[in-house]
């Protein structure tokens, strides 16, 4: 039986999650992303979209 991905991810990160609220964890500042790389996700998720709006209509 396979796993999903999503799932595998899933797990991976509540393991991360948990470990990091331990009392001695170490503390890792947030890091707030560049304005480009967000408009360059932004600009994928819109073509992506686009894409598929154009492959459902064929």
């Amino acid at each position: 039986m396979e796993m999903p991905a999503a799932f595998v991810s899933a797990v991976d990160s509540v393991a991360y999650e948990f470990a990091s609220a331990r009392p001695n964890a170490p503390v890792v500042p947030h890091v707030e992303r560049p304005r480009r790389i967000r408009a360059v996700r932004a600009g994928l998720a819109r073509g992506l979209t686009r894409a598929a709006g154009l492959i459902k209509t064929a």
